[in-house]
Parts: C-alpha cells; sequence; structure tokens
C-alpha cells in the first residue's frame, strides 16, 4: 500500500492529504476550498477571474484523477504516459493559480 503525502493548509489550518483537491500558493499549500472563499470576494467581483478560478479547478480535479489513474495502472508504459500528462496538469496549474492568487 502506498504512504499518502499530508500537509496543513495556510488558511484553515486542518490536514490536507494526498487524494483531495488543494493547491500551493504564495502562502503555501491549501484546501481548493479555502482558497474559493479567500477568493470569494475578488470572484463575485469578477467574472473573468470566477471563470479562470474554475478552469484552475478543473485541472487540479484532473491532477487528482491522474494520481489515482497512475496507481491504478499496471504497464510501466502507461504509468509513464499518464505521469507526463500528470506533470504538465501541474505546471498549467501553478501557473494559473500563481496568476489568479497575484490579483
Amino acid at each position: 500500500m502506498r504512504q499518502l503525502k499530508k500537509w496543513k493548509c495556510a488558511v484553515c489550518g486542518e490536514e490536507i492529504i494526498e487524494g483531495q483537491v488543494f493547491t500551493f500558493y504564495s502562502k503555501g499549500p491549501v484546501h481548493w476550498e479555502c482558497l474559493e472563499r479567500e477568493l470569494s470576494g475578488k470572484v463575485y467581483k469578477d467574472a473573468d477571474l470566477a471563470a479562470l478560478l474554475r478552469l484552475d479547478h478543473f485541472l487540479h480535479e484532473g491532477i487528482v484523477l491522474a494520481k489515482e489513474l497512475e496507481y491504478l495502472a499496471q504497464g510501466e508504459v502507461a504509468k509513464e504516459r499518464i505521469r507526463e500528462i500528470r506533470k504538465q496538469l501541474e505546471v498549467l496549474a501553478a501557473k494559473l493559480t500563481n496568476e489568479i492568487t497575484s490579483k
């Protein structure tokens, strides 16, 4: 059985467990719901920011799914391809999170 990584949420202080939807930003790791709550004042005033935030959430859900599929895949070729895609999603998500949280 694999060991799940854990972090402490920079907003609520509760534990984040690998497999949950979360991200990293300038303050550290954060539950997705905590990030949305923190940015809600900006989101409801700015439709563009709200759209970008939803897209970022989608990317993070993709990362979680890719990790699950990487674990489920049996062949090394499939595992490596899933890993490559997950890493691409992580790069896109990190850039978008930084863009959103720096506004």
